[in-house]
């Protein structure tokens, strides 16, 4: 990745004095070589005279993102259906198969030519699975204190539909891939205890086979048997069929949704009209540059600028950059409104660039000692791993560096990889090591004999980092923490070499960014005045006000447990009913 991506807010999209005012109030700036304006020429030029930051002539203009296209007519073929779903990954396919098995007729269309899928998490309130482990169903406080950490700015309504309905949701699902011969696993998490603000419930499923055990990065299987029943049931799915226009009564800006136009593989158009309902679940918009700008202009620079340039929707588990937005274009044009939450959220695996020390297990912060590039200690290292992520890119040049020991591994458990419980076994102490001697050699980790020797290898002040591990060890004998106030059995001492350390800098890791229609409780899309648009509706990725902040993979697997798995289910059984 181009470090110079950290400038994209400069010069890239905004210029002039308007740059902070154009995010944040959804205007387009003055001159910018990559959109058009489409106010009249004599306003973009007023000045405004009474010293207001903001004119109306300003305020008037669009991104180009924001401007309609002009309606395609050519349309070669027109299909019909009751319900025609956009999109074929989890949410999609989820709503398609639960719309279809209350007895619509389902039409699946999506840009990919496959079903699409990243990950495997899939949370759940509560599950037969989880019964028969005798794992408790979460406590609703848990949901709260994740509503908390994103500021509570979000669609509270949405987040206890999920809670009271997700048991239903999971056991439907489990059912399904049960039945297709696939069993069910709950992934370990990130074994903080039950007390913390971090705290991680056992509770995102994940189902495996004999040849593949990690249930972490499982989701392809429920994809592929989704799509597989779908088709197998009656229900059709179009691949490379791109969505490119929204049809809505006479003059797309009022009345009801009724179909969408596909752009296929050889060009042509054909129109799939929608008795019922159209859904979109087509992602997110992380690969357009200006809806970046606009909407999630604190992760922009997280983008490879590869993602920009071609655009490819079989884009799975990948880092960077996935969608253009196409679904939230096509909504805006027909009337819909943004989400009401600003800025939209993103998901990284780790926001401090994925090089943050050696971790026990999964999702969490280095627990070790964590020291900035002045070889200043600036937090308490018991987080979580995105939580902790933040912290370190607040830091004197975006870097943080994890300083630990040989000895830091006799903290137990530890997992070196993700899977699901009764699956992957914990790792000794010398497996550890040996994964440790691995990372020096690929050189993400360094290792030295004396500490000076691992502050000229990170590049850090001797004197000072000297004397931070000489208060931090203090500390861990004393067994407290009176800086940062780290609980006790987290404070394990640098003291015994070879001494290990890494340092994090530079691009973090991006997954995707979360969000974006306006959409009210019932998955249903609406407009500025808050009135579902009929026939109109999205789920997954795409759900306006669910996020807020940052995705704190706190809830494990919440987006695809609630966004998708959950809402999915509900939508479909919901239009059956109410359209």
């Amino acid at each position: 990745m181009n470090l110079d991506r950290r400038n994209f807010l400069k010069g890239a999209v905004f210029t002039g004095a308007l740059a902070a005012g154009g995010a944040i109030a959804g205007c387009a700036p003055s001159s910018p070589s990559s959109q058009k304006e489409t106010s009249d020429s004599s306003e973009t030029s007023a000045q405004s005279t009474s010293g207001e930051y903001m004119n109306a002539a300003k305020a008037a203009q669009k991104w180009e993102f924001e401007v309609p296209p002009e309606p395609i007519t050519d349309v070669a073929e027109t299909i019909q259906a009751d319900v025609v779903v956009v999109g074929a990954g989890t949410s999609g396919l989820v709503t398609a198969y639960s719309a279809l098995q209350e007895g619509l007729n389902v039409i699946v269309v999506s840009a990919s030519s496959k079903p699409i899928s990243r990950g495997g998490s899939n949370n759940a309130i509560y599950s037969k699975e989880m019964e028969k482990r005798g794992i408790p169903r979460q406590d609703p406080f848990i949901m709260v204190k994740e509503m908390a950490q994103q500021g509570n700015n979000l669609d509270t309504r949405k987040w206890y539909r999920y809670y009271h309905n997700s048991e239903e949701a999971m056991n439907w699902m489990i059912d399904i891939m049960e039945g297709a011969g696939y069993r069910t696993g709950i992934e370990i998490n990130s074994g903080m205890v039950d007390d913390s603000l971090f705290y991680q419930p056992l509770a995102a499923h994940g189902w495996y086979n004999e040849e593949n055990q990690s249930i972490g990065m499982t989701q392809p299987f429920v994809v592929n048997t989704l799509a597989e029943k779908i088709e197998a049931e009656g229900g059709k799915i179009y691949y490379k069929n791109i969505g490119r226009q929204l049809v809505r009564g006479t003059d797309n800006a009022s009345g009801r949704v009724s179909a969408i136009i596909c752009e296929r593989e050889d060009g042509s158009y054909a129109k799939y009209e929608a008795a019922k309902a159209v859904v979109l679940a087509t992602g997110d918009f992380s690969a357009s540059r200006d809806m970046m700008a606009k909407y999630c202009p604190q992760a922009a620079y997280c983008i490879d600028d590869d993602a920009y340039d071609e655009v490819d929707y079989d884009k799975e588990f990948v880092l960077g950059g996935l969608y253009p937005g196409d679904g939230q274009k096509m909504g805006l044009w027909v009337g819909a409104a943004w989400q009401k939450s600003y800025p939209n959220a993103p998901m990284g695996a780790s926001l401090n660039a994925g090089a943050e020390g050696a971790q026990p297990g999964p999702y969490q912060n280095f627990w070790g000692l964590m020291v900035n590039r002045e070889g200043q200690r600036f937090m308490d290292e018991y987080c979580s791993c995105i939580m902790g992520g933040r912290v370190q890119t607040l830091q004197p040049g975006g870097e943080s560096i994890a300083l630990w020991d040989s000895n830091y591994c006799d903290q137990s458990p530890w997992y070196l990889g993700q899977g699901g419980l009764g699956i992957i076994q914990s790792s000794t102490p010398d497996e550890v090591r040996a994964t440790w001697e691995k990372m020096v050699e690929n050189g993400a980790y360094v290792k030295a004999d004396t500490i000076e020797e691992l502050c000229e290898k990170l590049e850090l002040p001797t004197e000072e980092t000297k004397a931070t591990i000489d208060r931090y060890n203090q500390m861990c004998d004393a067994k407290e923490d009176t800086d940062f106030f780290k609980r006790p059995e987290n404070l394990l001492p640098i003291k015994t070499a070879p001494f290990y350390g890494n340092k994090a800098s530079g691009i973090p890791a991006f997954f995707t960014v979360l969000g974006g229609l306006r959409t009210d409780d019932m998955m249903r899309v609406c407009d500025e005045d808050d009135n579902p648009i009929e026939g109109l509706y999205n789920v997954g990725t795409m759900i306006g006000d669910f996020y807020s902040g940052y995705y704190t993979f706190q809830m494990e697997g919440i987006n695809y447990g609630a966004c998708c798995l959950t809402f999915g289910y509900l939508t479909g059984k919901f239009i059956a009913s109410n359209e």
